[in-house]
Parts: C-alpha cells; structure tokens; sequence
C-alpha cells in the first residue's frame, strides 16, 4: 500500500492509503502511529529481473547461467593451480 492522499482532521494529518492492485483508495484513514515504514530508495526496473526469475527460462538465465560461469571460472582456476604444482614438485 501506498499513501494515496492526505487530509487533515482536527489539525493532524490523516492518510489514506491505496492498494498497487487496488482500483479505489482503501476507506479506512490511518494515523502516523499506524506508519510501519517509508521508502527510503528505489532501484528502477529490478521488479522486472525478479518476475523474469520467478519463470522456468527467467530463472535459468539469471540464476543458473551466471552461477555456471562463476563455478567454470573456480574450476579452471582449480585446475590451473593443480597443474602448476605438479610443474614445481
């Protein structure tokens, strides 16, 4: 939910809130006490690579396709390293 609008009751603010979803403002006014958190940042965009990872082929070339580069990458330095042991015993 988001703050859809504020309006001042008896000299304090009073904030009505909407749902992302939700096609009308909710009907309920909530105070500050009832504030749980602010947005502090936003990273623009990042709502799309999470509902890209959350489908078979999104997944796979966000999660498993750099998760493969990076354990090539280790076991080539492995081997690397192994080689150039034997070459100094």
């Amino acid at each position: 939910h988001r703050i859809y609008d504020i309006e001042v009751v008896e000299g304090k603010p009073v904030y009505i809130t909407k749902g992302d979803a939700n096609n009308a403002p909710d009907n309920r006014k909530i105070t500050k006490k009832d504030i749980v958190g602010k947005v502090l940042f936003d990273v623009p965009y990042l709502g799309y690579a999470v509902e890209t990872a959350r489908k078979p082929i999104g997944f796979v070339l966000l999660i498993i396709v750099p998760a493969g580069i990076i354990v090539y990458d280790e076991i080539r330095k492995i081997v690397g390293e192994i080689k150039k042991r034997k070459q100094e015993s």
